[in-house]
């Protein structure tokens, strides 16, 4: 007996597909020193033509730049003491050192035993401390020795990030620091404190998306056509600090891959190769996000023939 196959076979054929990959630190150093604004270019076209999509596949950040820096302005702390009795007012400003900071870190910085404001040196009669209240809270309390009590004003941006606005007058606090054995209570802001230099970054190339009909849209007020959008997220549950605060993406150094699975697909016409290009990165601000120079991305770019 004869086999009849009852459907005929279809042979599938994938699209050709080939790889442009970039790297950050492929840029002339001396013309752009940081990976946030620069431009490629060859003596020849970098890819030629005749494919019709473009998909970022993957990206790599390898990610050094601080959150805690004069570059984010949020280094930088007004403190001034009052005599509510009466007497000359102390003042001063300082800057807390450039570097990567976790809500434990920068509390006990400001209010620990040996912290910043303990160390203060217009009036050492001000007594601050830092507490755990435990699931991702902490309770700042403060006394002095002077008689009647003090006023206390502690005014930058970072202090936002910190208290709850109740407590705050724009990004002011103010506290009456009662003579010991008395206590003024500042409660920070339970499980809230978030210290990313960023929520997310766009990856911008106007030269790879001015192509295509189909444009991003967003909820932003500054819409951009963006390669990848790269939130500072992680995908699995973040580890906690001393005082149980996440410790979120941009609280470390970090190198970290991710894949784009299905990738956003660009529309490309073949008959126009890719000659020189530029990259910029832009942040949930919507501004150019100011990185560290040894801060760098990688991320390939895949072309298809369909």
């Amino acid at each position: 007996m004869q086999f009849v196959p009852s459907e005929k076979a279809i042979a599938i054929r994938y699209p050709s597909v080939a790889n442009l990959m970039v790297d950050s630190a492929d840029r002339k150093l001396d013309a752009y020193p940081l990976c946030n604004d620069f431009q490629i270019s060859k003596a020849n076209s970098i890819l030629n033509g005749f494919f019709t999509r473009i998909a970022t596949t993957e990206v790599v950040f390898e990610w050094t730049t601080p959150n805690i820096s004069a570059a984010l302005n949020n280094n930088e702390i007004f403190y001034s003491v009052t005599p509510v009795a009466g007497g000359p007012t102390f003042s001063d400003t300082f800057n807390i050192p450039t570097g990567f900071y976790t809500a434990y870190d920068i509390l006990n910085y400001l209010f620990g035993n040996d912290g910043e404001l303990n160390n203060y040196v217009g009036s050492t009669d001000v007594t601050w401390t830092i507490e755990s209240a435990g699931e991702g809270a902490a309770f700042v309390t403060a006394t002095t020795g002077v008689a009647g009590g003090v006023d206390v004003v502690l005014e930058g941006p970072l202090l936002t990030r910190l208290f709850p606005a109740n407590e705050l007058i724009g990004n002011t606090l103010d506290v009456n620091v009662p003579p010991a054995p008395g206590l003024a209570g500042i409660p920070t802001i339970n499980g809230a404190i978030d210290l990313r230099p960023v929520r997310y970054i766009d990856i911008v190339c106007n030269q790879l998306t001015n192509n295509q009909s189909v444009k991003d849209a967003s909820t932003a007020p500054i819409v951009r056509d963006v390669l990848c959008r790269w939130y500072f997220d992680y995908d699995n549950q973040t580890p906690t600090d001393q005082f149980s605060y996440p410790i979120l993406m941009g609280y470390t150094p970090f190198y970290l891959r991710r894949i784009f699975n299905p990738p956003k697909q660009i529309q490309w016409q073949t008959n126009i190769p890719i000659g020189n290009i530029s990259f910029q990165l832009f942040d949930n601000t919507g501004n150019q996000h100011d990185v560290e120079n040894t801060t760098n991305y990688l991320m390939t770019l895949q072309v298809s023939e369909v």
